[in-house]
């Protein structure tokens, strides 16, 4: 009961910590109307911190629920052979892409770029600014997507799964090209979402995280109806689960009076600096994916077929607190960081990144401990159901007890990074993600041998650990700094 109250009290502490100023409604983009009904102004309505910590926990949770329905039926409709293999493998390369270029790192770069228009250019060139940050996404999405669908048989044969026999390369070579649509119906949704965050207003945000997971499970139920779509049901399941999440977002952006076009001016000041932000942002993020990629070609090469399924699983479960806690209280928090760096606010953004980082290791902990004791259950009631037998759910506990050590840091590096971005530094995140990969690349070649499958998560919660470490000696002094200093400048 103490430390819940006093996770309450940093909360409401962090929630509080910020001037309405900073996000006040702009009436000349988003008129208040006497005649809007309650559903619309719920819609558009800017939550407190704690109030979006509780909103997006919740929604990830749900979203984590029905991410175990999926891995449910998955597995037991698939098992742990060549489809669900080239599914697992297949799925890397669209959401790397998605990462690298929109995605949450798209919403990093915008939401610091778009509060400081909104605070010194005016309502028309903020709205403006999000239909020049839509064009350029879809120009380059669309050509980065061509060359995707051209080189997804050497990108498969050569990096992704060099370990997989021909029948099940040419599966993910199809699964894959079919995959990379993705990304393409996601752009509008990813700007949509920042949009959104930027101005605290993250109910539909939070609705949206649902859609991914519902559309797969109606994929697999078609397999059902229909045995002959196989494994391209869930694959389709994927694409309209995108189109479903842009649907969700669209009514917010017109409720804040906006209305995506086309806008095309690469000299634009201010879209150049979100690619600033974004290029060492969104490569940082592709980073971390192509550490899966990484994680995937070695597990290719392992004999027993269970290896990427057991990866798989085990993931599922360590990323829901990963999620929880990292993403989703960085994601409420970050736009309050932005909103103190911008206004040189040092001494208030220290207390809200301290709090924030205070409240996610805490809260790692029992999380870690949860899933070390009730991890075997878990895995039993959750996945060995159909073709996913014991001895699948027992390599999966395997791999999971090891995945779980990492908890405590890859929830503080998500806070972390947030506070390095607000601060408009992405090149730490940058270097320090590079350097997790080449370490966690280097550990899993000199324990695979020995440790089998399991070298994969002990290189990773290895080389986490010492990147969490890397960017708090980082970040905290040069906060610290600045408050000793009393700097007033943004940046």
């Amino acid at each position: 009961m103490g430390n819940g109250r006093r996770l309450t009290a940093l909360l409401c502490r962090i929630s509080n910590e910020v001037e309405p100023a900073d996000f006040r409604t702009l009436s000349a983009v988003r008129p208040e109307q006497a005649d809007h009904s309650r559903v619309r102004r719920l819609l558009v309505r800017e939550f407190s911190i704690t109030e979006g910590v509780v909103l997006l926990m919740a929604s990830i949770v749900f979203s984590a629920l029905l991410g175990s329905v999926r891995q449910v039926l998955l597995n037991a409709q698939f098992g742990t052979g060549m489809a669900a293999n080239a599914y697992y493998a297949a799925f890397r390369l669209p959401d790397g892409l998605f990462a690298l270029i929109a995605g949450g790192a798209l919403s990093s770069a915008m939401i610091p770029i778009l509060l400081s228009t909104e605070r010194e250019d005016g309502p028309a060139d903020w709205a403006r600014l999000v239909n020049l940050v839509f064009t350029s996404l879809m120009v380059v999405l669309i050509v980065i997507v061509a060359l995707g669908e051209i080189f997804a048989p050497a990108f498969v044969h050569h990096l992704l799964a060099p370990g997989f026999d021909a029948e099940t390369s040419r599966l993910t070579i199809r699964l894959t090209r079919i995959m990379l649509l993705q990304p393409l119906i996601l752009a509008a949704g990813s700007v949509a979402a920042a949009v959104l965050n930027s101005r605290n207003q993250f109910l539909l945000t939070a609705i949206s995280y649902a859609s991914h997971n519902v559309c797969i499970i109606l994929g697999i139920a078609a397999t059902w109806i229909a045995p002959g779509l196989g494994i391209y049901g869930p694959t389709f399941g994927l694409l309209a689960g995108a189109a479903l999440q842009v649907i969700i977002l669209l009514p917010g952006i017109h409720d804040n009076g906006l209305h995506f076009g086309i806008d095309w001016d690469p000299a634009s000041e201010r879209l150049r600096q979100v690619v600033r932000l974004l290029i060492p942002n969104g490569l940082s993020v592709g980073v971390g994916y192509t550490g899966f990629i990484v994680d995937t070609a070695f597990a290719s090469k392992v004999p027993n077929s269970a290896a990427l399924p057991a990866i798989q699983n085990a993931w599922l479960l360590v990323a829901l607190p990963i999620a929880f806690l990292g993403s989703g209280i960085g994601q409420a928090v970050f736009p309050r960081l932005a909103a103190h760096a911008a206004a040189g606010r040092w001494r208030t953004m220290h207390r809200t990144l301290l709090s924030a980082l205070a409240i996610v290791i805490i809260l790692a902990v029992p999380a870690l401990l949860g899933l070390a004791v009730l991890g075997r259950f878990l895995i039993h009631i959750l996945f060995e159901h159909g073709k996913f037998d014991a001895s699948a759910g027992s390599l999966t506990y395997r791999v999971l007890l090891v995945y779980v050590l990492a908890l405590p840091a890859a929830v503080a590096t998500e806070i972390l990074t947030r506070g390095l971005i607000a601060l408009r530094d992405t090149r730490t995140p940058l270097l320090t993600n590079s350097l997790q990969l080449i370490l966690r690349a280097a550990l899993i070649a000199i324990l695979l041998d020995r440790l089998d499958v399991v070298a994969i998560p002990l290189a990773f919660a290895l080389s986490a650990t010492l990147e969490t470490l890397l960017l708090a000696a980082i970040l905290l002094p040069r906060i610290g700094g600045r408050v000793r200093l009393g700097r007033d400048d943004t940046v």
